[in-house]
């Protein structure tokens, strides 16, 4: 059967020798033939995604079992709206307020590359406290490796503060690896930055069409400036990150954000 849209139907089946053709109808390309030996295994994907309506299978003596996924795939783009401003954030306002380039990645849920309450990774202190996307990259990189991941998102920054940006994603997503982290840092400033940790951009079995994450302050825990222009004070050992409660969150009593990200499908 199909999974992600209705009125997908297999219509047919065809063995000539050692090899099946399989038939369907309806459902949303791109789609995904998946196979399991048993009901007690996990689905596996045989080949890519295609926009064909039909497929070839190997036949052997083994017993197996067949299914297309509809709607496999998603093209996204994320408009990065930065709100922060001497306006929404008077207090201590920094001169050269900016934001270092997007970065992150595409994963499934076997790996997350920050966590609120957790101790921060090399690559999320560089993002943080220097605007580094290289190290983050590379532990995207590594997860890619292991099979965690699926693609770099790698981004420009705003310059100045408030302003916005776009990123179109490099490839389209896929349901087996549908959570996306993101993140900049505020700058200048000690270890600041926002993000969405695995934001899973399926919700009740389909892609989003539009989604707009609110972005509150984080800290990552490895500097412990205070203001944006602290000088450098290593944090030992490492802390872990929060999300502002108090300043530069805090203005008059209330929590406010520094900006949004905008996800949108384009397919």
């Amino acid at each position: 059967m199909g999974s992600g849209t209705d009125n997908l139907a297999i219509t047919g089946f065809s063995v000539t020798g050692n090899q099946g053709t399989l038939l369907w109808s309806g459902g949303r390309p791109n789609y995904q033939v998946q196979t399991r030996s048993d009901f007690n295994s996990n689905w596996g994907n045989l080949g890519s995604p295609t926009t064909n309506n039909f497929a070839t299978v190997p036949v052997t003596d083994t017993q197996a079992y067949f299914r297309v996924v509809s709607d496999y795939t998603a093209q996204y783009q994320v408009v990065f709206n930065a709100t922060w401003s001497q306006a929404t954030h008077p207090t201590d306002w920094p001169t050269n307020a900016h934001w270092s380039g997007l970065v992150g990645g595409v994963h499934n849920d076997s790996v997350h590359f920050f966590r609120l309450g957790e101790t921060s990774s090399e690559g999320i202190r560089l993002m943080a406290e220097l605007g580094q996307q290289a190290g983050l990259l590379s532990e995207v990189a590594a997860a890619m490796t292991n099979g965690a991941a699926d693609f770099q998102l790698a981004g420009s920054g705003i310059r100045p503060s408030p302003g916005s940006t776009l990123l179109v994603f490099p490839q389209a997503m896929r349901r087996d690896y549908p959570l996306v982290t993101l993140c900049s840092m505020i700058a200048p400033s000690p270890d600041w930055f926002v993000g969405v940790d695995s934001l899973n951009l399926i919700e009740n079995g389909q892609w989003v069409g539009n989604k707009v994450v609110t972005l509150y302050g984080n800290d990552a825990g490895t500097d412990s400036g205070v203001t944006y222009d602290s000088p450098n004070q290593v944090t030992v050992p490492r802390g872990v990150a929060t999300q502002f409660m108090d300043f530069p969150g805090l203005q008059n009593g209330v929590i406010v954000p520094f900006g949004t990200f905008t996800f949108t499908r384009l397919d």
